[in-house]
């Protein structure tokens, strides 16, 4: 079955992304044709994949214990550095905050890890890590976008969710404020607004804010003008972001032109 689909390239790419493991056990001998499709850049530029859409297929390969693992593991990351061509872009300044605290252990954190180094290395944005404080790091550009994600992963530290300190330390002003979190933040008793507003103040920054509730939790700590809470992920994320971000009425407007 799988020489009829790999051989003649009848398979689509996210069809193949869900089966490497099972490409690996059923037809050892395709390895080679498997990998030649994975790493296709024209491929990856017409399924308009993004980083984060490999998750399932790289842990499905690292757990796997097959032969072949660690050749098809590298060409995905070769893969999911091609597909940062796939990453919208966005005009100005951008911070990502991302919530390294305890809570956000286990796959919260390997999917805003993975999140975090997409814009840190498809648009230069700075980077913020925040437990019961915040500070900067820094995203070596000469790293693959799953190894700064790994090295953002073993900076993170257990502790508390200190909402203010993203803008208590912020030092410059953004177009855009992107918070990865499981959105439950009890330091300081109250949402953080006050911080808000006068790190704005001090910096002469008017950001959209970006809050991605990675557990679905549905909280909001921002309930402010400009500020969007998001749930959940999927490859439309980003595109959803740059929608909002460009036009934050361009949801409505577009189920407003639906025909009853």
């Amino acid at each position: 079955m799988w020489a009829k689909l790999l051989a003649p390239r009848k398979i689509g790419y996210f069809a193949l992304l869900r089966n490497p493991r099972n490409i690996l056990l059923a037809a050892p001998e395709l390895t080679d044709a498997a990998i030649a499709l994975l790493t296709d850049k024209q491929l990856i530029a017409k399924s308009l994949v993004m980083p984060f859409r490999f998750t399932t297929a790289l842990e499905a390969m690292q757990s796997s214990g097959l032969p072949s693992a660690g050749r098809v593991l590298a060409a995905l990351s070769d893969a999911v550095d091609v597909s940062l061509a796939n990453v919208p872009r966005f005009e100005g300044k951008t911070l990502v905050a991302l919530d390294g605290s305890g809570s956000m252990m286990g796959r919260p954190i390997k999917i805003g890890a993975l999140f975090t180094a997409t814009p840190a290395k498809a648009n230069d944005a700075d980077v913020m890590l925040f437990s019961n404080d915040a500070q900067y790091v820094s995203v070596n550009p000469r790293d693959t976008t799953l190894t700064a994600a790994a090295w953002l992963e073993k900076q993170c530290e257990a502790g508390g969710t200190n909402f203010h300190a993203i803008f208590q330390r912020a030092r410059r002003a953004y177009d855009r404020v992107i918070i990865l979190s499981y959105m439950q933040g009890w330091i300081g008793q109250t949402a953080p607004v006050a911080d808000f507003e006068a790190w704005k103040k001090k910096v002469g920054a008017e950001p959209k804010v970006f809050s991605f509730d990675l557990a679905g939790y549905g909280t909001l700590q921002f309930p402010q003008r400009d500020v969007f809470c998001l749930a959940g992920f999927s490859d439309k994320t980003l595109e959803t972001l740059k929608h909002l971000d460009s036009d934050q009425a361009a949801f409505l407007r577009q189920i407003e032109a639906i025909e009853p």
